[in-house]
């Protein structure tokens, strides 16, 4: 089985994925849930920060045509047909967790809805980490001040929140404007932000309003403070 699991990773970690050879691997063996999770962190782990090297001109190894990235939403599909469960962790690792470093446009957040539509939990817990996958990433996006300007993160804080994430009161960090449900950020691909600086306060982090709107008509639809 350990030879199946290596070969596994190895076909998922192929550009382009050979998906008959995959679907192969899978179907005549039969990988536990941890062997399937350790497979879907890994291929997630292989798109940490690569857009940003892609877009590196002296980064010569990673172009947007050998992305990782480009490939993980179809082989994160082919892991849940397969049994993968998202909440499971291996060696203190999930992969929800990691689909916050995911930098290619758009690709962490609609990774983590993926999960999440087949049942992520947004609040999911790991003890190494001694908090929430929720509080973990709200926490970048509200006092690391360099946060909001991370796209990918921003979105993957706005999903969890869609999906039900939110502080252990039960209540979301958002204020929504004009009767919106925060369900409607489950289509995060719709939306942007504008942050408004505020004066800086001693000891405090983030002293910004994040405005997020809807794209195709500019309407803002919930704010942060």
């Amino acid at each position: 089985m350990g030879n199946d699991l290596e070969r596994a990773k190895a076909l998922f970690a192929s550009i382009p994925p050979d998906w008959e050879k995959i679907q192969n691997v899978l179907s005549t063996s039969k990988f536990s849930k941890e062997e399937l999770a350790r497979i879907a962190i890994d291929l997630t782990d292989n798109c940490f920060c690569e857009y940003r090297d892609a877009m590196d001109p002296e980064v010569e190894d990673v172009t947007i045509d050998t992305m990782h990235s480009s490939y993980l939403i179809d082989s994160l599909q082919i892991l849940l047909d397969y049994g993968l469960d998202p909440n499971t962790v291996v060696e203190d690792e999930n992969v929800m967790w990691d689909t916050q470093w995911v930098d290619a446009p758009n690709v962490g957040a609609a990774a983590l809805r993926l999960l999440l539509e087949n049942g992520g939990n947004p609040n999911h817990w790991i003890p190494a980490e001694r908090e929430t996958l929720f509080d973990y990433v709200a926490f970048e996006v509200s006092y690391d001040q360099y946060s909001h300007e991370w796209m990918h993160t921003v979105q993957c804080w706005l999903v969890l929140m869609a999906f039900g994430g939110c502080w252990h009161d039960g209540n979301i960090p958002l204020t929504m404007l004009s009767g919106n449900q925060v369900d409607i950020l489950k289509s995060f691909e719709d939306y942007d932000y504008t942050i408004e600086p505020l004066p800086q306060e001693p000891g405090k982090y983030g002293c910004w309003i994040m405005h997020i709107f809807r794209i195709e008509t500019q309407e803002e639809v919930a704010c942060y403070k």
